[in-house]
């Protein structure tokens, strides 16, 4: 089953997409995401907001997306972190006691707090994915089948040492980009993308809101 399915899925996430028409530019979204077909008006839409003429060939192992405040990208980032926990198995690239992590960073605790509020949500509101919870903390969720989803706050130390199925970069306009901060965004993410190096089709998703024309973003 791929991400949209689950998105119409009765059984799955169908509650939450209830009114599908506002959904259909994040729905474009996630077709591009992970290289599922689009249709013509989806890929109107797609060159429209990339300036490229052709549809991705393939999931995608990274993606900068700017968007406008309320526009729905906390939800969706929790959606993606969920999906990729719950529907793809990554233990043959694991060590025996080694977790694939699902990172999800935010600039803040109180950003940290809804993502994963909206995680809990959607893991606790679909019976089938509450039963693959084996242990809840503050702030991360262990799944069956050696996964892991964590939400974090932006520390290129602490996202050190972890093997990485996905790292998910929730405002990061707003992060620290001067280098005379403790944890500048050039930093973290250097520090993320050799954790992804061992998981095939691992993915690093940066979003924002728009802030200021300097740092990664």
């Amino acid at each position: 089953m791929n991400i949209i399915e689950a998105t119409q899925s009765a059984d799955l996430f169908a509650p939450w997409f209830r009114k599908r028409d506002t959904w259909e530019a994040w729905l474009t979204f996630l077709s591009a995401l992970f290289g599922l077909p689009l249709t013509p008006e989806e890929l109107e839409f797609y060159k429209s907001c990339t300036g490229r003429t052709e549809a991705p060939a393939g999931p995608l192992a990274e993606g900068w997306l700017i968007c406008g405040r309320r526009a729905g990208k906390s939800f969706i980032l929790a959606l993606i972190a969920v999906f990729l926990a719950c529907f793809r198995d990554y233990r043959a690239h694991l060590q025996p006691g080694e977790r694939a992590t699902i990172m999800v960073i935010a600039c803040d605790r109180r950003q940290a707090r809804v993502i994963l509020r909206y995680i809990r949500g959607l893991l606790n509101g679909v019976p089938a994915l509450k039963r693959l919870i084996e242990r809840e903390t503050a702030e991360s969720f262990d799944l069956s089948g050696n996964v892991t989803i964590e939400v974090a706050t932006t520390n290129f130390r602490t996202t050190r040492g972890y093997t990485l199925a996905a790292a998910l970069c929730d405002e990061m306009a707003f992060w620290r980009s001067d280098d005379s901060f403790a944890n500048p965004d050039a930093e973290i993410l250097a520090a993320l993308r050799p954790a992804m190096a061992t998981i095939p089709g691992a993915m690093l998703l940066c979003a924002s809101s728009p802030y200021a024309r300097r740092g990664a973003l």
